[in-house]
């Protein structure tokens, strides 16, 4: 009897995943049916549709041939780009299935879409797309101001405005100088001890520095040595998953998981210290008239909503609101601009007439004595604003290479109409993708377009190089543009006026290659610094190179 209750428990048990097994398996394949007919339907009214579409694996098959086509570890908006420039010059867009992955995307490389999508359609510009949430969960910790829909996210832009606004940029200048020295002595060090170095992880440790007092209004001195902070985001950047927005499998790396839980932790009980710390230093001194930092704003915002009635302490919800906001920012704010920093030297390394010309311009506007620009532009900071080559210098940089894409959410009822006209519904799209490294290379639209030409952004409207209307989008365009783009070119404009005089920098790949040899492909349309995801676009390998002191 027991024997024969013990087997009808057993072949109940069974039964049960048996019907839930043949449930699940039924509900994937009607999922899957039911993306492989919408990207079907999209084929059949002749909208821009990728090539090799297959009914049971969609694009994933396709896609992984394009990756292997690629140099390693590049970028995987490389092969999106690469789609686009053999396809769909003439539309400017296609779409591609991905589902279970991410779902069906809509790829954009045309300025007259990405205005669409990121400006001028009021049913799709304000929401980034909702898959973003497994990309910045590690980095920040939760919902954040980057990827809130547009109710929540709406009244915070206005508070964090403030603190990127023109004041604040220019009240950053001499902390700016002051993390450049470092940076500086740095260089010299290794200039002189003429080793091989990695770029990027130096200028990594300058970036988080600046950003600390960005958003901290303290140095968190990681160009000398460890900080909890600056390590633990660092780390969380090198274990970040890459294309972590469209490959939700890549999360049972448990490994990944545990480091990213660590780090987490250390990164919130640092901000969280802070937090409390500047709390009560403003509950007990509420006139306090130093230099406003975003986490003093947030504090601020937060404290002006209880009236005349100032809390105690912190409420526990809204703390850990302010952590993440902060941990986005020391994120946005440091790894992109050491990315484009890196390009920068680069460029002018293999570009000497560019170099030149930078040159001439400083020695004209700040003096011939280079050891003095960093004093000259602590007295006189507005000198930043009479560096035209410099700063079409940057642009070309961040066409170039640019460090991020963009992104927007499809809507039911939301359509683009693509280059030659034909509208395009993004109701079913996961994410709108506008791929800024073949928009801002795409000679449909660029005169020249492979070539280092900071000419490009001091000619007039009539001549030849003048870039298209809305073809640059190195910060994007729109309400959901960067926020912190005016600190970023202010930066930018101090380090190359102090440092690209006093440098020269050989890139040193040949020398890394042949100390780390590797088969396949090592060039990306002409350049081996081809960009690697890193979080942000990075130099691949960050950047091997040597620096020399001028004239060496």
């Amino acid at each position: 009897m027991m024997w024969t209750s013990l087997a009808l428990a057993v072949n109940s048990t069974l039964n049960v995943f048996l019907v839930l097994f043949v449930g699940g398996l039924c509900y994937f394949f009607a999922q899957l049916y039911k993306a492989r007919m919408l990207f079907i339907q999209r084929k059949r009214m002749g909208l821009p549709c990728a090539p090799n579409h297959s009914i049971l694996f969609g694009h994933l098959l396709y896609l992984k041939t394009r990756m292997d086509a690629l140099p390693r570890n590049a970028h995987e908006q490389y092969m999106f780009a690469d789609i686009a420039h053999e396809h769909f010059q003439s539309e400017g867009l296609f779409y591609v299935d991905l589902w279970p992955v991410s779902g069906m995307m809509m790829i954009v490389t045309s300025p007259l879409v990405a205005a669409q999508v990121a400006q001028t359609n009021a049913k799709i510009c304000y929401d980034r797309a909702s898959i973003l949430t497994r990309f910045f969960k590690p980095i920040a910790g939760g919902s954040n101001l980057f990827d809130m829909t547009e109710k929540d996210w709406r009244p915070w832009r206005a508070v964090f405005n403030k603190g990127f606004g023109v004041e604040q940029v220019t009240n950053l200048v001499p902390h700016v100088l002051r993390e450049v020295t470092t940076y500086k002595a740095r260089l010299q060090d290794l200039a002189r001890k003429k080793e091989m170095f990695h770029l990027d992880l130096v200028t990594l440790r300058f970036t988080m520095d600046v950003i600390g007092q960005t958003i901290l209004n303290t140095s968190l001195e990681a160009q000398k040595g460890y900080n909890v902070l600056a390590d633990s985001m660092m780390s969380q950047i090198r274990w970040h998953q890459p294309n972590a927005e469209a490959n939700p499998l890549g999360h049972l790396n448990f490994i990944r998981w545990i480091v990213e839980w660590w780090n987490g932790r250390q990164m919130d009980r640092y901000i969280g210290t802070e937090l409390d710390k500047r709390f009560v230093e403003y509950i007990q001194d509420p006139s306090d008239k130093r230099q406003k930092s975003v986490m003093d704003l947030v504090l601020q915002a937060h404290i002006a909503q209880s009236g005349k009635h100032k809390p105690a302490k912190l409420d526990s919800n809204f703390r850990a609101f302010a952590i993440r906001q902060i941990r986005l920012f020391v994120f946005t704010g440091h790894d992109s601009t050491s990315s484009t920093i890196c390009y920068a030297f680069h460029l002018l390394s293999q570009n000497p007439d560019a170099l030149r010309s930078i040159r001439s311009e400083h020695d004209r506007v700040l003096g011939s004595d280079i050891t003095k620009a960093s004093t000259v532009l602590e007295e006189y900071p507005k000198l930043l604003n009479d560096l035209p080559y410099t700063t079409a210098v940057i642009k070309e940089v961040l066409r170039l290479f640019p460090p991020a894409a963009s992104s927007r959410q499809g809507k039911a009822g939301a359509n683009v109409n693509d280059d030659r006209g034909t509208v395009c519904p993004t109701d079913g799209v996961s994410m709108i993708w506008t791929i800024h490294a073949e928009l801002h290379r795409a000679p449909k639209y660029w005169k020249r377009p492979v070539e280092f030409l900071p000419e490009r952004w001091l000619v007039e409207p009539t001549h030849e190089l003048f870039p298209v209307k809305d073809a640059w989008r190195a910060f994007e365009y729109g309400p959901r543009n960067c926020i912190a783009q005016g600190i970023v070119m202010t930066e930018l404009k101090i380090i190359l006026a102090c440092m690209a005089r006093e440098f020269d920098f050989r890139p040193a790949y040949d020398e890394w290659d042949q100390l780390h040899p590797w088969k396949g492909e090592k060039v990306y349309r002409g350049d081996r610094a081809y960009q690697m995801e890193e979080a942000a676009a990075h130099p691949v390998e960050h950047y091997p190179c040597r620096v020399f002191l001028r004239g060496e």
